[in-house]
């Protein structure tokens, strides 16, 4: 082997283990320009409305415990016309800059809306204090809900 061939590999090594450490650095994740919502933020009894593009609006009452990472908790959506009131259970994931994603699975049938439990919604909501606004859509649906907005205050 000759000092050439030597002296070529021993540069090389260096040089690329530098790259292949400066670009696991440019992949990391960066941190959230907000901060994410303070622990018990989410807890307590939140009642608001619930305006669905079919059923029309509701009272949508949750109650929610957990840590600031998952909050879990049940709901109640109650309507003029009972026959179309449904209850279930909520899971709420705070997300940064005040914003929080609601799992929301129907675990009662009402009119026009059977199969639960396996009826699931999503909600993006914002928290600004002790109010949470936002839009929600079915994920696994029925023709009861069809998707709309959500306003909630903290009680």
């Amino acid at each position: 082997m000759s000092i050439h061939t030597t002296t070529r590999r021993s540069v090389w090594l260096p040089g690329v283990l530098a790259v292949c450490l400066a670009l696991s650095g440019a992949c990391d994740e960066r941190p959230p320009t907000n901060p994410t919502p303070q622990p018990g933020a989410l807890e307590g009894r939140w009642t608001g409305a619930l305006i669905d593009r079919a059923a029309g609006t509701g009272v949508f009452e949750v109650v929610l415990t957990g840590s600031s990472e998952l909050g879990t908790g049940t709901f109640s959506l109650t309507f003029a016309d009972a026959s179309a009131n449904v209850q279930g259970s909520v899971l709420a994931r705070p997300r940064d800059a005040g914003s929080v994603d609601l799992t929301i699975n129907l675990t009662t049938n009402a009119r026009d809306c059977t199969g639960a439990p396996g009826l699931f919604y999503a909600a993006r909501m914002t928290l600004s204090g002790t109010r949470m606004t936002g839009t929600y859509e079915p994920t696994i649906g029925c023709p009861l809900l069809r998707g709309g907005s959500l306003e909630l205050n903290r009680r």
